[in-house]
C-alpha cells in the first residue's frame, strides 16, 4: 500500500506466482499435468461523504497475468499459453440511516453497487487450479470478483443491490440482517448452472446474526430463488457458552453444483463441545453426521492443555470415507 495518495485514493499493488506439476491429473475439473501462473494487481480506491450522509467509495483495478498449461482438457493444444490485461472498475454507494432507541442504536443501510469489467478471457485453456469452489452468499455479493481464486475472472457489468440492518445493544448484544440480489447487465457472464448467479438475474442472499449477550450466539444464512420458490441453500448455527462449558451445533443443506466442486447435494449436521477442567486443561469431542447417507463422517474426542507459552493437544478421531471404510487417528 502506498503512502502517497492518488486522484485522493489510496492505492495498492498486489502480487502472485506459483508453478505446480502433477503426475495424475484430476479431469473432473479440467486440471492438466502443469500450470505456472503470475498475477499482478493494481488497486486504487477512495471514500468520501456527501452531504446527504452517503458513504461514496468509487474503485478501479488493472489486472495482468500470464498463464502457462500443460494438457487441459479440451484446451487448443498440449502446452497453452495466454496473457491478459483485464481493467475493472465501479462504484459503491452506502447511504445508513441512523436511529437512537435509547436500549439500543440501529443502522438501516442501503447498498447500491455498479461494477463494470472486461470479458473472461481464455478460460478453455486455463486449468482452473484455486476457484473452483464457489460459494455465493451474503459475505461476497458486494465483492467486485467473486470466484475464490485468481483462475476464473468475474467479467461484464454487474448491478449489485441490498439492504443491511444493524441493531446494536448498549449491552455489547446485536442483531443483524441483510438480503441482497445481484443483476448482470451487459457483457458476459461467467457463471454457469448452480452458482447461484448465472442468467441476468442471481438468487437472493439473506442472513441473520443474533447475540444477545456472550452466552448465546445464533446465525442463518440461505440462498434462494428470486421467486421464493426454492431454497438452494440454507444453513444454521448456535453457539452457547456457560461457566466452564462452551459448544455449538451446526446444520446446513446445500445444493449439488458440479461445475463448482459439489457433485451431490450436502445436508449435514456437526458440532463440538469443550469442558474446561481448569485454567489450562480441558477436555473436548465432536461430530460430523451426514443426513443423505444416515452415517456419522468423523468422531473425535480429546484433552487439550493452552496456556501463553504453550498449546498441545491429544485427540482420538474416526471418519468414514466415501467407500465406507472408517480410519482411525490419534
Amino acid at each position: 500500500i502506498f503512502d502517497q495518495t492518488v486522484l485522493g485514493g489510496e492505492v495498492s499493488l498486489d502480487m502472485s506466482a506459483y508453478s505446480l506439476r502433477r503426475d495424475d491429473p484430476d479431469n473432473r475439473f479440467g486440471l492438466g499435468t502443469a500450470q505456472t501462473r503470475a498475477v499482478t494487481n493494481l488497486n486504487w480506491q477512495r471514500q468520501y461523504i456527501n452531504g446527504m450522509g452517503q458513504l461514496i467509495t468509487p474503485f478501479a483495478q488493472l489486472r495482468s497475468d500470464v498463464y502457462i498449461n500443460d494438457d487441459v482438457p479440451g484446451a487448443a493444444g498440449s502446452e497453452t499459453s495466454s496473457a491478459h490485461i483485464l481493467p475493472s472498475a465501479g462504484v459503491d454507494i452506502r447511504w445508513p440511516f441512523i436511529a437512537d432507541h435509547g436500549f439500543a442504536q440501529s443502522v438501516v443501510t442501503p447498498v447500491l453497487q455498479i461494477v463494470a469489467a472486461g470479458n473472461e478471457k481464455d478460460e478453455g485453456d486455463i486449468a482452473n487450479e484455486d476457484a473452483v469452489t464457489l460459494n455465493f452468499d451474503h459475505t461476497n455479493l458486494f465483492l467486485a470478483d467473486r470466484f475464490s481464486g485468481y483462475d476464473r475472472y468475474e467479467g461484464g457489468t454487474r448491478v449489485n443491490l441490498g439492504v443491511v440492518y444493524n441493531l446494536l445493544a448498549a449491552n455489547g448484544g446485536f442483531l443483524r440482517a441483510s438480503l441482497g440480489e445481484s443483476f448482470h447487465v451487459a457483457g458476459e457472464n461467467s457463471f454457469v448452472t448452480g452458482s447461484g448467479l448465472d442468467g441476468s438475474k442471481s438468487d437472493l442472499v439473506g442472513a441473520v446474526a443474533f447475540q444477545p449477550n456472550d452466552m448465546f450466539r445464533f446465525t442463518y444464512q440461505a440462498r434462494f430463488e428470486e421467486d421464493l420458490s426454492r431454497i438452494n441453500v440454507h444453513e444454521a448455527s448456535l453457539g452457547l457458552t456457560f461457566d466452564r462449558i462452551s459448544g455449538s451445533l451446526n446444520y446446513a443443506d446445500i445444493g449439488s453444483a458440479a461445475a463448482y466442486g459439489r457433485m451431490s447435494d450436502e445436508h449435514q449436521v456437526w458440532g463440538d463441545v469443550r469442558y474446561s477442567l481448569g485454567e489450562a486443561w480441558s477436555i473436548f469431542g465432536g461430530f460430523r453426521y451426514d443426513i443423505e447417507d444416515s452415517v456419522f463422517m468423523d468422531k473425535s474426542i480429546g484433552v487439550a492443555f493452552e496456556c501463553d507459552c504453550m498449546n498441545a493437544r491429544l485427540t482420538y478421531s474416526e471418519s468414514q470415507d466415501d467407500n465406507g471404510k472408517t480410519d482411525h487417528s490419534v
